[in-house]
Order: C-alpha cells, then structure tokens, then sequence
C-alpha cells in the first residue's frame, strides 16, 4: 500500500474513562478483527490540579494505548459532576431565561457561583429539565491532552447521561435508573407526568463493596419518600454486576424492588459509559416516552 495511503486510511477510535483516581482509555481499530489497545494512567488529586498538570497522564494513556491522531469519545465519572434539576421560569421565551434559572440554582445548591464550571442541560421551556455542571479545569485538560496527542475531543458525556441516553425508553414511574462506579449509586427518578420524566438524580455512597439487596430496597424507599415519588419496582442498574443484588440472591424471596442489569455500550474501563454526541452532551433527559 502507498505511503499516503496509510496516512488517510482509518486507524480507529478510543474510548476514554475519567474518574477522580484514573484514566483509562480503551483503542479500537478500524477492523473489528483487530484487538483492542488499553491502557491505564493514575491521576493527581483533582481538587488541586492545574488544568496542564492533568493533561500529562491523561496524554500518556492516550499515547499507551496509540491513540495518537484518533477520535476521542471520553466519559466521565458521575463523582466529577454535579447534576440538578431546573424548573423553568414562568413565561420563559429565551434561552438567556432558561441559562439565567440554571445559573441561580446551581448557586443556590452548590453555594458557589457557575464561572469555574461548565454548564450544560436539556433545555425545555415548559417542563423541568436536567442539567450538569462540570470543572473547566477537567475539560480543559482533556482539550490539552487530546490537542497534544493530535486527536479530536469528539464528545464529552457524564456516565449517568450516557445511562439514561441508552435506557431512557424502558423507563417509567416505577422503573428507575442508577449507575453503579467508584463506590457510589447515582439515582435517576421517574416522575409520573403525562409522559414519565426525570424529576430527580441523587448519589449514595456505597457502605461497603458489596452491600445486600435489603440496604438498597430501603436506600430507594427513603429516597422517594424525600421527593414525594412512589418507590419503583423495577430498578435498571448500569455497572459491574453485584452477586448479592442478582436474582438467585436469598433475600430475593421478599417482595420489593427488583434489579435488572443494563447490557453496557463500548467503555474505556468498567461502568463509564459511550459518549452520544458532541462536546459535554447532556441528556435528552425531559420526557422517557
């Protein structure tokens, strides 16, 4: 084969997985033959770390994995950003309207104002809508880390969006969805509306690797009776399968809230999801049809 033909012939894509202690990146060439690449950085602590000082593993796991010059669908963990739901203003007809609500809400949750965080939603004018908000410094780095390896940033999705992009159409008022990472449950609630919406997403930390089915009935339950929703029947888990959640579990012979396990999209590593579009694709998250 020519020279120049090698050089325009494609090579594949990476999928990237950002947590709060790892990058992982996962290379898959152009032929579905081939085998996939993957690789493994440690990160600094992110609460401190400038944007430049990031970017240097997240690089050399990109460059490990020989993602030079490739299309990056990166993912991020759900500990990284911070989620909400937004309740549009009343007569709302302009997008400064629906940016100005999120902008208060973010403020009036977080305490802090929106300038160091990029913020993104699911826009609606006549029902509340989801939206995200995530570190400059941790898209800034991932801009740095891709422009140095002479790739492209192509999308940006948090892991819980990711989820309910892929699910959101099983999904109802007593069908709830929860991303399973690093320790933690993220919870997306179904409200019953005249087409079943996301009223809510809350995290739980996990008390211990493996904790039993019963511990998560009640967590749910709890959770619902907090926002006034009845609790589901059915919880939709995307995530490593625990054993003591499975069906066959013992404690499986009480009635109550079953799991079922979501098959996952192509991941850099475990439960970080496939990004959907482009840069910080935030859920089409207002109605579950």
């Amino acid at each position: 084969m020519p020279e120049w033909m090698k050089r325009i012939r494609p090579r594949g894509h990476c999928w990237l997985g950002l947590s709060r202690e790892t990058v992982a990146v996962r290379h898959e060439g152009a032929s579905r033959r081939s085998t996939p690449m993957l690789a493994e950085a440690p990160l600094p602590d992110l609460r401190g770390a400038a944007p430049d000082t990031l970017a240097v593993p997240i690089a050399a796991a990109l460059a490990a994995a020989g993602g030079n010059g490739l299309p990056v669908y990166a993912t991020l963990a759900d500990n990284l950003v911070r989620y909400f739901i937004v309740t549009p203003p009343d007569n709302s007809a302009r997008m400064q309207d629906l940016r100005a609500a999120a902008t208060v809400r973010f403020q009036l949750l977080y305490g802090e104002t929106i300038s160091a965080w990029q913020l993104v939603a699911d826009w609606q004018v006549t029902t509340p809508f989801l939206a995200c908000a995530v570190s400059r410094r941790i898209t800034t780095a991932l801009q740095l880390a891709v422009s140095a390896e002479r790739g492209c940033l192509v999308s940006l999705t948090p892991n819980f969006v990711a989820a309910w992009n892929g699910s959101r159409q099983q999904l109802r008022p007593d069908a709830w969805l929860a991303t399973l990472a690093d320790g933690a449950l993220t919870f997306g609630l179904v409200a019953n509306a005249a087409k079943p919406r996301l009223a809510a997403v809350r995290t739980l930390t996990l008390p211990e690797e493996a904790p039993p089915v019963a511990w998560l009935r009640e967590q749910v339950a709890r959770i619902a009776l907090l926002d006034n929703l009845p609790a589901p029947s059915v919880l939709f888990v995307h995530g490593p399968r625990l054993d003591a959640w499975q069906p066959g579990a013992a404690s499986y012979g009480e009635t109550g809230m079953t799991v079922r396990w979501c098959a996952s999209d192509n991941t850099a590593s475990g439960p970080h999801g496939r990004g959907a579009l482009a840069q910080a694709q935030l859920a089409r998250g207002g109605a579950a049809p």
